[in-house]
């Protein structure tokens, strides 16, 4: 069975700090996303090859259900949930969107602690 994943990739704003950005990402969006059923991981990834601030959100879900169901808390999340209001409007002061992909994941190998296939 897949996984389901939305991968977005933001810049930074003008004036914008990356620590500011990755504190977001650490302390408010990893917090909120805690108590978001069906989300299995949320990674930020700093893209080191683009000239310019740019990073990548990776969200995973347990299945595409538990996508619908964030997709509608990201729509209407704000209007009951204040710290997800206050968190995102932050988000978008400091980075916009540029690219948004989502679909089915598929792990094709995991490695051990020992760095061995299991």
């Amino acid at each position: 069975m897949s996984e389901y994943c939305s991968v977005r990739v933001w810049q930074l704003k003008a004036g914008a700090s990356a620590a500011e950005l990755e504190a977001l990402a650490t302390d408010g969006i990893a917090e909120m996303y805690r108590w978001i059923p069906g989300i299995e991981r949320f990674s930020l990834v700093r893209l080191s090859s683009q000239p310019e601030s740019r990073y990548l959100t990776l969200v995973t879900f347990r299945n595409y259900s538990a996508y619908v169901s964030w997709r509608r808390i990201e729509e209407e999340g704000a209007d009951y949930w204040e710290r997800f209001a206050s968190i995102f409007m932050h988000w978008e002061q400091v980075a916009h969107l540029v690219e948004e992909y989502s679909g089915d994941s598929f792990s094709l190998i995991e490695l051990d602690r020992q760095g061995k296939p299991e």
